[in-house]
């Protein structure tokens, strides 16, 4: 039977000194939940994970990080790009994963310079992060399906590919809850269903950047949420008035802010429709019940809409978000 519990040590007392050691040790398609404690230390890794039922689990966010520098204008041997989807510094695929008290960052720099660069790729469905620190610049955190049918333009190595998990899922879901999550430009962006509790989004200064974007989502048509963010603080370095709340990557493009505290750095006009007529249509932009500088609605984009009927409250709990058919809660 195999063990519950693996320990990744940099120190060499544990199972493991890498934590790809440790993820490839996993059996796949398990029913029973392995943990992998990670004590604390900088890995410098890049990892591909496609598993179920395993938990992740830092000492703490502060002195467990997972790191790795690859940007999409980094070139491969034949002189291609990288291009965004093979930055990661972590790919999660396959379903009921769990991670906590983590840094995973992306240190490849500015978009300017590195180009995209993910912290991490979620793919994966019922996938929660708890205590974490995702920092990164330009598209920090993508939440959205596997490349795989293209696979050959993208870097996954064999033991990725010749997994047994499933990649698809019909609306994979993720939950972060009390972490902290920065970057500048689009950087958190994608098609999953995805509820942010109690974060901190931070909204890093770009100086060759006249205005910033929080999300970017590509919502599919007929999928009731996108990204909702509920009691989340926003905060930057940037000067006030030089980030949007969003703009739509795709038409159909959905985000709630429910009961945030937003600072001065939130645009008057909130919302950027990227130069889409036609997204101004197709898309849902909601704000309720917020606070602080950025809040005012009163010179919001035409295209936003500000609700006040308390019901909201309860469309907007996380229950109702990720329950899906299965009835799936995040602890």
């Amino acid at each position: 039977m195999q063990k519950l519990q693996f320990i990744v040590s940099k120190a060499g007392d544990g199972d493991f000194m890498t934590i790809e050691e440790a993820v490839r040790a996993i059996d796949d398609l398990r029913k029973d939940t392995v943990t992998i404690f990670i004590k604390a230390g900088i890995y410098e890794e890049k990892l591909w994970i496609r598993k179920e039922n395993i938990v992740l689990e830092g000492e703490s966010a502060e002195t467990t990080v997972i790191r790795y520098g690859d940007g999409a204008k980094k070139l491969r041997p034949d002189g291609r790009e990288y291009g965004t989807f093979n930055t990661a510094t972590v790919l999660f695929a396959g379903k009921d994963i769990t991670v906590k008290n983590l840094t995973i960052e992306n240190t490849a720099g500015e978009g300017d310079v590195a180009g995209q660069a993910l912290a991490i790729y979620v793919a994966s469905d019922r996938t929660a992060f708890y205590n974490c620190r995702l920092i990164g610049h330009q598209d920090t955190i993508f939440n959205g399906e596997v490349k795989f049918a293209a696979k050959e333009k993208y870097m996954y190595p064999s033991y990725f590919l010749e997994s047994a998990v499933p990649l698809d899922y019909a609306n994979p879901r993720n939950y972060f809850e009390n972490c902290y999550v920065s970057g500048d430009v689009d950087f958190i962006f994608g098609s999953n269903t995805v509820y942010f509790k109690d974060c901190e989004i931070f909204s890093s200064k770009r100086e060759s950047k006249e205005c910033s974007y929080i999300t970017a989502p590509n919502t599919p048509l007929g999928q009731e949420y996108g990204y909702v963010f509920y009691g989340c603080k926003l905060t930057s370095d940037d000067k006030p008035g030089s980030v949007y709340l969003g703009r739509p990557w795709r038409d159909y493009a959905k985000t709630a802010f429910v009961r945030c505290e937003l600072g001065a750095h939130i645009h008057k006009a909130g919302w950027h429709n990227w130069n889409k007529p036609r997204a101004e249509v197709m898309c849902s932009y909601v704000e309720f019940e917020n606070t602080g500088e950025g809040s005012d609605v009163a010179e919001r984009a035409s295209f936003a809409r500000h609700l006040t009927n308390p019901s909201i409250a309860d469309y907007y709990t996380k229950e109702q978000v990720l329950a899906g058919e299965d009835g799936w809660l995040a602890e």
